[in-house]
């Protein structure tokens, strides 16, 4: 076992610790176990980034910006 020091980004410290104290584990467990599940082989889930929304796309999203575009795809 190693011991090791992270930082964490506030939203993202919360929403750990939240899920730790949901599962009845220690932080660290928590930690291991997230950290453990994103680095097996095929279980990776894809995070899909938001381009659009019903009829048109989001604000920020240049549809005219093809380059752009074929970024946030292809990092799905």
């Amino acid at each position: 076992m190693h011991r090791t020091t992270i930082n964490l980004d506030e939203a993202v410290f919360l929403r750990v610790k939240e899920l730790a104290r949901r599962k009845g584990k220690s932080l660290a467990r928590t930690i291991e176990d997230l950290l453990r599940l994103a680095l097996s082989p095929g279980t990776h889930a894809r995070v899909c980034p938001p381009v659009h929304r019903g009829n048109g796309p989001l604000p920020g999203v240049d549809i005219a910006d093809r380059e752009r575009l074929y970024d946030l795809m292809e990092h799905r």
